[in-house]
């Protein structure tokens, strides 16, 4: 194992505190073991060389020159849930941010927050409905943390059609560089408020994070301000049980519903006509078919042999969630009868939840963005996802109808648990500019012994997204994917390359899931 020089170590402890660093093998082989795209039971992310946590930017700031002087790579995560956070070679620096896990301030009439790394969206959103206001909660769920969401990653949610996703409702940035300097961006870098993003100090959103981020390569964000949202729901719901068995009063003034289209492409009509109309706040898909494995994985063994129930489930497969909320019961009212009207027109059909049994589950983990993603693999343990290019709704569905086909065929040879090939997640996002996206869902047991299928599936989706111009996927881009999609779009691989060299001349920012310094792309 490759660990820090004594040197390095004695100035880590000497910047946090003795207690807040550790090289211990067992507390680093925890920050290793990551639950998503280790494929096997055996394959972990590199064990970092040390764990430093610190509890302010300063602290951190010490942290990066530490790195720089003893040219030793770092990678930050704030809630660090798979290996994007993890380093990806050894002797790296793991910089754990969960001390830094404060919302410093929640303005109730401009309608922001002020929060550190480790502040997930569980947190925030439930301080933020006392004050009647919410936040937007990505589809990995409210345990991530709302600071990486808007500049690290995707950060896209099924409330963005109301909301916007997490980069967009990015506002002013404290960004501690590779370099170690200390960069505000937007009215803080003026020593204003933190309510803007682009002004009236230095704006670099495009470059601090682009599509998807950087992954941590290009420094640590200490601080964001993150826009709020209007919130009908009650300040302070009164649940009762947990996951399955919850039961809460839904608030008169939101309803929610099935949406289920005949096929792919009246799925997509209505989708558009519900953005156009701007009526809902969250509309999604709702992976009906996978519902057995989620609620009763031993029995959905059976179900899916079937005929007739498989057939059923197939029937009802282009099926979506949508949530209207406003102030009023009235508004409310008028949005179910645009609705009813846009299914009408459609061809599909609506499904009032507020007429079944357990309506108070679904809201609460659907309405309130409260779902565990953990539910999403109960039935093996783990599960992957591809595709889900962010792009005009029409090049969604089309990346579904070619998921399934390719999900199918690893269905078959039992790499995957068989939920009829539905597509496991997606949805549009900022009302009338009707672009969104799909994610093909696939659950599976890591220690069945056909991991090397399941990468052979990842591959063979991401030369489909090339081939049949799908655009980029999200979770199964690998490393390196720049390789692949630079030459095709405009060569911004050699952009990125030159921001990194600029900005991290000692190339101590992890790399992996980015690119490297331009130097190495053009000698």
């Amino acid at each position: 194992m490759k660990l820090l020089s004594k040197d390095m170590y004695k100035e880590l402890e000497d910047a946090v505190g003795k207690e807040f660093v550790s090289q211990e093998p067992v507390v680093l082989d925890g920050y290793a073991w990551q639950p998503i795209f280790n494929l096997t039971n055996q394959k972990w992310t590199p064990r970092p060389a040390a764990v430093v946590l610190p509890e302010t930017t300063e602290e951190v700031q010490k942290i990066v020159k530490i790195c720089n002087k003893h040219k030793v790579k770092f990678k930050p995560h704030s809630t660090g849930w798979a290996a994007w956070g993890s380093p990806s070679e050894e002797g790296e620096l793991q910089i754990d941010l969960r001390r830094m896990g404060k919302i410093i301030e929640l303005d109730e009439k401009n309608k922001y927050a002020i929060v550190e790394p480790y502040v997930c969206c569980a947190q925030l959103m439930a301080e933020a409905m006392k004050k009647g206001l919410t936040c937007h909660v990505i589809g990995a769920g409210p345990n991530t943390s709302a600071l990486a969401s808007a500049t690290s990653a995707w950060g896209y949610g099924g409330t963005g059609l109301s909301t916007g996703y997490s980069g967009r409702n990015l506002l002013g940035v404290e960004w501690v560089q590779p370099s170690g300097d200390i960069l505000r961006l937007g009215s803080p870098g003026s020593d204003s408020s933190w309510f803007s993003g682009e002004g009236p100090g230095p704006g670099l959103r495009g470059l601090m994070r682009g599509f998807a981020g950087t992954q941590g390569s290009l420094g640590v964000f200490t601080k964001i301000g993150i826009k709020l949202f209007p919130y009908y729901g009650p300040k302070e719901p009164k649940v009762d049980g947990v996951l399955l068995d919850v039961q809460v009063d839904v608030p008169e003034t939101e309803k929610m519903f099935f949406v289920v289209a005949p096929n792919f492409q009246k799925y997509a009509d209505i989708t558009y006509k519900v953005g156009d109309a701007e009526i809902a706040n969250w509309f999604t898909r709702s992976t009906l078919a996978a519902g057995p494995e989620l609620f009763m994985p031993r029995a959905a063994k059976k179900i899916y042999k079937s005929k007739p129930i498989r057939s059923l489930l197939q029937t009802f497969q282009h099926q979506g969630v949508i949530l209207l909320s406003s102030v009023s019961k009235r508004e409310v009212a008028y949005q179910e009868k645009v609705l009813r009207q846009i299914a009408k027109d459609t061809g599909c059909v609506v499904v009032d939840l507020s007429q079944t049994a357990g309506y108070g589950f679904w809201w609460w983990l659907m309405g309130v963005r409260s779902i565990p993603t953990a539910l999403t693999f109960r039935a093996g343990g783990d599960f992957l996802t591809s595709y889900g290019s962010p792009v005009e709704y029409d090049n969604a569905i089309k990346q579904a109808e070619v998921a399934t086909q390719y999900k199918q065929k690893y269905i078959d040879k039992g790499s995957f648990f068989d939920d009829t090939s539905d597509i496991g997640w997606g949805g549009i996002y900022e009302g009338t500019a009707n672009w969104g996206h799909v994610e093909m869902a696939a659950m599976f047991v890591r220690s069945d012994g056909k991991a090397s299928e399941r990468m052979e599936y990842l591959e063979e989706s991401a030369e489909s997204t090339v081939k049949q111009t799908l655009g980029l996927g999200l979770s199964n881009l690998p490393p390196g994917s720049w390789k692949i999609y630079g030459p095709m779009l405009n060569n911004y691989h050699l952009w990125q390359a030159r921001i990194k060299k600029a900005l991290d001349p000692n190339r101590v920012g992890d790399e992996e899931w980015y690119v490297p310094p331009i130097d190495e792309l053009e000698p």
